[in-house]
């Protein structure tokens, strides 16, 4: 009798059912163009690529703007096919580190500081985000990990703005993999081969369309071919005194990669003229 009523009272006074989520939550799409209006466009882009690859010990970074439509039938969703066209690689010859994982996860810390380069930190600090001038979903595949970062949820299946992104083992995901083979072709290039372990960094920025720019959340500011082999053009005029800054890149390649070409043309290498190991 009367214990059944008193253990409905005793339920209602716990915390979890009485409680709702409510809290000061940081809107990622807006703290983004935030970032976007202090980090200019341009070669500065490239530059902040650049650095985060000589901070990770990378000998080797290459650029490459990829003309080709990847396949758009089999792919992990949807949402995804926008962002099977045209795109500029970033490719760096180091890997991620566990600290780079996370710190490329966190949006909000402050301004790298000098001495954090190379500590237990990582080594990505706000400016990695304005990549996001250039693309809606960044993407990058090292080590055995493929990323995707997407902001405004509305791409990559299963993800939610509480967590904007998703991480596999493609090594694990064989059988995804080979279930969705259009969605992985674009990472097949500059030595990863999604079938052992990538001893490099390859980023992939799919070009922000103007379709895609009329409702971005995070710019409205849509890249072509032609802008993009303008930012390559005025890049390799200043990519030989940026090698004189940095501590360990040696070779500073650029390429672009034709529609129905098995591989990347060469357009221009930079290299240090006597490099001292």
């Amino acid at each position: 009798g009367r214990g059944g009523v008193a253990m409905a009272a005793e339920e209602d006074a716990s915390w979890d059912d009485a409680t709702e989520d409510f809290g000061q939550k940081v809107d990622l799409c807006v703290r983004i163009r935030e970032i976007l209006r202090n980090y200019p466009e341009g070669t500065s882009i490239i530059k902040e690529l650049v650095q985060n690859a000589d901070d990770a010990g990378a000998r080797d970074f290459k650029l490459c703007l990829d003309h080709r439509q990847h396949g758009t039938a089999k792919l992990v969703g949807p949402g995804m096919a926008k962002y099977q066209g045209v795109a500029l690689y970033a490719y760096n010859s180091a890997r991620f580190q566990e600290a780079d994982f996370q710190s490329i996860q966190r949006i909000g810390d402050s301004l790298k500081k000098a001495t954090s380069k190379g500590s237990k930190t990582g080594r990505f600090g706000i400016g990695f985000n304005s990549v996001y001038h250039l693309s809606e979903v960044p993407q990058f595949v090292s080590g055995r990990s493929i990323i995707w970062f997407d902001p405004q949820a509305n791409a990559v299946p299963g993800i939610n703005p509480a967590n904007p992104g998703k991480r596999i083992d493609f090594i694990k995901s064989a059988a995804l993999i080979k279930k969705h083979p259009d969605q992985f072709e674009a990472f097949k290039a500059f030595g990863c081969n999604l079938t052992q372990d990538f001893n490099g960094t390859l980023f992939r920025f799919p070009l922000r369309t103007p379709e895609q720019a009329q409702v971005s959340r995070i710019s409205r500011l849509a890249h072509t071919v032609e802008d993009t082999r303008e930012l390559l053009s005025q890049f390799r005029t200043e990519a030989a005194d940026m090698l004189l800054f940095l501590k360990v890149i040696e070779n500073i390649e650029v390429f672009e990669w034709h529609e129905g070409a098995t591989s990347p043309s060469l357009l221009f290498t930079t290299k240090v003229a006597n490099p001292s190991k």
